[in-house]
């Protein structure tokens, strides 16, 4: 790769020269992009650091390049808006909407799979109970039916006026 450069740098050089010298002096504008190229890739052929711009000068930056735009194609246009790791994209909106002390709420609904196994949530109860009619100190809840092995009990104060 590296004589393909080399072959390539002359041959174009030598293009531009025979076109500047028959043409117009217009060709010599187009050395202002071509020399910092060629230039560029002789010092990616001369340095000891990385193998890969030695090896396949001026290509071998795509790599890197590539390498730096990596994480922000993924984040735009293959993540989705559930599956970012460690935090999906919907909950660092709602961090970023708090931060900016705005309207951190989607109104109709949620993007998430609520009837997906594993997916966690506490109802509102259909039957709930009236607060005069309990005794503040043994109201509890308990999270967890008959078959739970470790049910969560909350313990709620009320104040009454």
């Amino acid at each position: 790769m590296r004589k393909l450069f080399i072959f390539v740098s002359f041959t174009t050089l030598a293009i531009q020269a025979i076109l500047y010298w028959f043409h117009s002096h217009y060709w010599l504008y187009s050395y202002t992009v071509t020399v910092p190229i060629v230039i560029l890739g002789i010092y990616e052929m001369l340095q000891t650091k990385r193998t890969l711009m030695r090896n396949y000068p001026i290509l071998g930056r795509g790599r890197y390049l590539m390498e730096e735009l990596r994480p922000k194609i993924y984040q735009y246009f293959i993540e989705s808006d559930t599956g970012g790791t460690p935090i999906s994209r919907i909950l660092r909106s709602v961090v970023y909407q708090r931060a900016k002390d705005q309207l951190s709420t989607t109104p109709f609904g949620t993007q998430l799979d609520v009837y997906e196994p594993g997916y966690e949530w506490i109802n509102h109860s259909m039957n709930p109970i009236d607060a005069h009619d309990v005794h503040p100190e043994n109201l509890r809840v308990n999270v967890g039916g008959p078959e739970c092995l470790k049910p969560y009990c909350f313990q709620f104060l009320i104040s009454r006026p």
